[in-house]
């Protein structure tokens, strides 16, 4: 008589031990891949003295007098002129979102610390939504500046990418306009990863600093990876990218430039988790959830240009 294999799989037959063996599950999750706070981390411009509670938040600005370069004569007086200001709006919203978990869930789930796993889930939620509230103001401030080689950002081809030369313009054009620097006199920038390489492939005058080899910069930004050109650059993947937004296939990424004060946050409840209440009769539902009232809009129209281009290594077929 033919032996019979006790075993764990098909193969022994008869002798398999199904109900033995089974599926094994790692008992922590992994999240999916990340961006932290990169646009907010900018809107150094928050409401200070206000008047009373209140929405909108206003911001006001003077204007600076006319220069008063005729001579005087000295025997007539001069004519007084007047003053004037203008005000920049920014209204605030309540942002938020709630997950409802029951009873059932948390005591069958096999996690280990699945309570503080839902909890990282709201977390960034919270996270990535402020940030893109914070890029949506961007998006719609500043001055923007299409690639030299095209007219309308519907014209830019795969090869009209970030050169030197336009990061020198934009530098210049904030210079220019006496935007406030970030740390004596370098500019700031938040670039896509894909334009990125296109202007590190550039040739010729100046030369990369990576963020490791600054010196007397007391703060390195989040995802701050070095300075060219007089710009420091903040890499990130949540930079614009318009799908298509070039010619034909061709995608359109846009580039921020700025200086301080070009955005502003008006924030009357700061971001914060909130555990809801449980209201259920035989209380097996718990909500939980994040909640901030807040706006961002762009403060100074001169400290922020946006430059529109492509990049040779994105989807442009």
């Amino acid at each position: 008589m033919a032996d019979v294999f006790t075993g764990a799989t098909s193969a022994a037959s008869t002798g398999q031990l199904s109900n033995q063996v089974l599926t094994a599950y790692q008992r922590s999750a992994f999240f999916a891949l990340r961006e932290g706070v990169v646009f907010d981390q900018f809107a150094k411009v928050k409401p200070g003295d206000l008047t009373s509670p209140g929405n909108p938040v206003k911001f006001l600005f003077w204007s600076d007098m006319s220069q008063a370069t005729t001579a005087l004569t000295e025997t007539v007086d001069v004519d007084a002129v007047g003053l004037s200001d203008s005000l920049v709006t920014v209204t605030p919203a309540e942002y938020g979102n709630a997950v409802l978990l029951t009873i059932r869930i948390q005591t069958d789930d096999f996690l280990i610390g699945f309570d503080a796993d839902v909890a990282n889930l709201l977390n960034y939620n919270l996270v990535d939504t402020i940030d893109r509230l914070a890029r949506n103001a961007a998006d719609a401030g500043g001055t923007e500046v299409i690639h030299t080689d095209a007219t309308a950002e519907t014209d830019i081809v795969a090869t009209d990418d970030l050169t030197v030369a336009l990061v020198r313009q934009q530098r210049a054009a904030l210079r220019k306009a006496s935007v406030m620097p970030w740390d004596a006199s370098s500019y700031a920038s938040v670039i896509h990863p894909d334009v990125a390489y296109d202007l590190k492939s550039e040739t010729g005058d100046g030369s990369w600093t990576a963020a490791a080899q600054y010196s007397g910069v007391e703060r390195i930004w989040n995802d701050e990876i070095g300075t060219y050109a007089g710009i420091r650059f903040v890499e990130s993947p949540r930079a614009k990218i318009s799908d298509g937004g070039g010619s034909g296939t061709v995608d359109s990424y846009t580039t921020y430039f700025f200086g301080q004060e070009f955005l502003a946050k008006a924030e009357s409840i700061p971001p914060h988790m909130v555990l809801g209440p449980v209201t259920d009769k035989l209380r097996r539902f718990q909500p939980l959830g994040w909640h901030t009232y807040v706006g961002y809009g762009g403060l100074r129209t001169a400290a922020l240009r946006r430059v529109i281009t492509a990049s040779t290594i994105g989807a442009n077929s």
